[in-house]
């Protein structure tokens, strides 16, 4: 959705931006080559390979862009250390990347046979948590309770109890170890879904390990405050948990303009990148007259 993106976002010329979700850059690049000369972009990542592919082509642009290895959740101490702000323009594109779903290493993916770690990155989160600690050692409620709350599992409860007793056995190592299990355990009925039967419950994890939901809680609320008069924030999520969060956060901002309704990929999209076709952008204008008080945390219930 990189048009849809460049025209919610309404690059100025010599404006300020921030691209808090990397990835393969794509976005990054556009938004660079309608700044001109005078502007500046900060880019956010966790991913190694992200930011070893973007530090390739940042010398076509020189100061103009600064790449940062960091969780998007720290965007307000960035912003402020840089010394740009207030920012035009803030993006999150809180979809996984292609390359992260193909990089065994990650273990995101049940389609490819990797460690069950699913961290994005070394810095993803603070106690090195990984998708095998998860299912090796949470209790049968606790799985419950993350697969039906973060993957919306209506199997939630039987998944979790055929983990606990596989891993009496022998513990979970591998991606294929976790979804062969789940595959095995789901029935007939599910196995013939439109998804794969470990989705959800990979889903699941992979929020849990890189602690996307209150990340995205705290760097919202940190957007709003390094936000300057009639400036943007703009986000395309994926799922429900995601977009809920993003809507009543929009919505808690007193001193905000929302778009009522998100913008969805068109037909043409969807048939490039089937991908596109549950993705979901929301919009936030800050009003150029603002209190900074006016805005409480919101209380979200997932």
């Amino acid at each position: 959705m990189v048009s849809e993106v460049l025209d919610a976002l309404q690059i100025k010329n010599g404006g300020r931006y921030i691209d808090a979700t990397l990835g393969g850059a794509t976005h990054s690049i556009e938004m660079l080559k309608n700044l001109g000369p005078n502007g500046r972009l900060i880019s956010f990542d966790v991913d190694p390979l992200a930011l070893t592919n973007a530090r390739s082509k940042q010398k076509d642009f020189g100061n103009r862009w600064q790449i940062v290895e960091s969780n998007f959740r720290n965007i307000e101490q960035v912003a402020n250390e840089s010394g740009l702000g207030p920012f035009d323009g803030i993006l999150f594109d809180l979809g996984i990347s292609s390359d992260q779903l193909a990089d065994e290493s990650k273990g995101i993916s049940f389609q490819i046979d990797g460690p069950l770690d699913m961290r994005l990155g070394p810095n993803a989160n603070q106690d090195g948590l990984t998708a095998a600690t998860i299912v090796n050692r949470w209790s049968e409620k606790e799985l419950t309770r993350l697969f039906r709350v973060y993957g919306e599992e209506k199997r939630a409860t039987s998944i979790a109890k055929a983990i606990v007793a596989r891993r009496r056995q022998k513990k979970f190592e591998t991606t294929f170890d976790l979804a062969g299990l789940i595959a095995e355990k789901s029935s007939q009925t599910a196995t013939k879904a439109r998804i794969h039967p470990a989705t959800k419950v990979f889903q699941a994890l992979r929020i849990a390990v890189n602690d996307e939901l209150e990340s995205l809680k705290v760097a919202l609320q940190g957007a709003r405050k390094i936000l300057a008069p009639n400036g943007v924030i703009v986000v395309i999520s994926f799922h429900s948990l995601e977009d809920r969060i993003v809507k009543q956060t929009f919505k808690s901002f007193k001193d905000f303009t929302v778009s009522k309704k998100p913008i969805l990929p068109t037909e043409n999209e969807i048939k490039i990148n089937p991908r596109a076709r549950s993705a979901k952008l929301r919009v936030a204008h800050k009003n150029a007259i603002q209190n900074q008080n006016l805005c409480p945390e919101p209380t979200l219930l997932l």
